[in-house]
């Protein structure tokens, strides 16, 4: 494909693309508005090099050319704006949002699991994106962590709505990357539904929780996993980790249910649950911290602990942003939040935490770097305080 006009009569691609199974990823210059863009191209004679030669019909661009139309209505914070789409050099693209920061696949592969505070933040984010979407009679079609972005200030941004429509129809479902984290019924050749969507947010919350999808691995064949998703049921995360509420449990086992009619009825109902986990956590902790707090005081408190946690993490992608990762204001702003998390009863999650400063100390200034010594007796107290150790 040739990139070195422009694009559209208006884009001129900056570096070279991000490549993935049904196409690749340009950053590029929106000339006439001044400001960059994402160009996403869905590789047409890739796919039919791979046998997708029929199914590449009229029908099924005009339906491309309608779901970029329909997300281009969705104007919501945790769901990157497609502006616009075409065609180049015979392949399609979508000109969507350029976001800062990297995928959520990117933090399950730093090895601890997440601290349940950004477990359930993200996972409320990704179910309010998911409900603005469904509200306008779009569905995803594949979530999974490769399409849930991370921004450099810590919040979820889902992507490949447009494509991954497009891509269901041309390819069959053991398409790769999606097998992990697809619903039951779209194994028999469903078209899927917003419940078919909640099921995969149930997949990414187990993984986030556990540090594993519910079923097989990637390494496993896709016919295995799907028939794990329609026969088996999985261990609930708290038998993975534990410390892991009730209530996350309880509302995995829901988005995880056979059948469709069992599941949440909208993306809305979930992010309410997590609203409400959220707050919960943030309510036991001022209540243990002070002794004596009734919960009522503690609900009306300006300072919930969850809130605390969200700005401290925030506050460490904007330091890191700015100062480089090996900034003391990173350092003593991680520790600060690794506390903040074991207060709240995520004692694992602190655990993790500290783990992970305590490697990163290690890599900046050395093996015998005190505060890394310093991360490592973190570590060890919050596993102590945790009863597994």
């Amino acid at each position: 494909m040739d990139t070195s006009k422009l694009i559209g009569d208006r884009f001129k691609v900056k570096d070279g693309p991000v490549s993935g199974a049904m196409g690749d990823v340009w950053p590029a210059e929106d000339t006439k508005l001044g400001r960059t863009v994402a160009l996403k191209f869905l590789a047409r004679r890739r796919l039919r090099q791979q046998g997708a030669l029929t199914e590449f019909t009229d029908w099924t661009v005009r339906r491309f050319e309608r779901e970029g139309f329909a997300m281009a209505r969705v104007n919501h914070p945790h769901v990157a704006h497609i502006y616009d789409t075409g065609e180049h050099d015979g392949e399609l693209y979508i000109v969507m949002e350029y976001i800062q920061g990297k995928s959520l696949t990117s933090y399950l592969k730093t090895g601890p699991t997440l601290t349940l505070e950004r477990t359930v933040r993200w996972t409320r984010e990704i179910c309010e994106g998911l409900e603005a979407a469904h509200s306008r009679k779009v569905l995803h079609h594949d979530i999974k962590p490769d399409n849930i972005m991370i921004t450099n200030q810590g919040e979820v941004k889902i992507v490949d709505f447009g494509l991954a429509s497009f891509a269901d129809v041309t390819q069959s479902h053991t398409g790769v990357g999606t097998p992990l984290y697809k619903a039951p019924e779209r194994w028999n050749d469903n078209p899927g539904s917003v419940r078919s969507d909640l099921y995969s947010v149930g997949c990414v919350l187990y993984e986030m929780l556990t540090g594993r999808p519910p079923f097989g691995s990637p390494q496993d064949d896709p016919m295995t996993v799907g028939r794990m998703h329609q026969d088996d049921s999985p261990a609930p995360p708290s038998a993975h980790r534990p410390g892991v509420p009730d209530q996350l449990d309880s509302i995995v086992r829901i988005l995880l249910a056979k059948d469709p009619a069992y599941r949440p009825r909208s993306a809305e109902a979930v992010a309410e649950v997590m609203r409400d986990i959220q707050n919960a956590l943030g309510v036991e902790d001022l209540a243990d911290a002070s002794g004596r707090a009734e919960l009522s005081d503690a609900v009306d408190s300006d300072t919930r602990h969850s809130e605390r946690i969200r700005l401290l993490d925030r506050r460490i992608f904007e330091l890191e942003l700015r100062f480089g990762p090996d900034d003391q204001a990173v350092i003593e702003t991680r520790v600060e939040h690794a506390e903040l998390t074991g207060q709240s009863g995520d004692t694992r999650g602190a655990a993790a935490l500290y783990n992970r400063l305590g490697r990163d100390c290690q890599d900046f200034f050395g093996p015998y770097d005190m505060q890394a010594l310093n991360a490592f007796e973190g570590v060890a107290r919050w596993i102590a305080r945790s009863g597994a150790g």
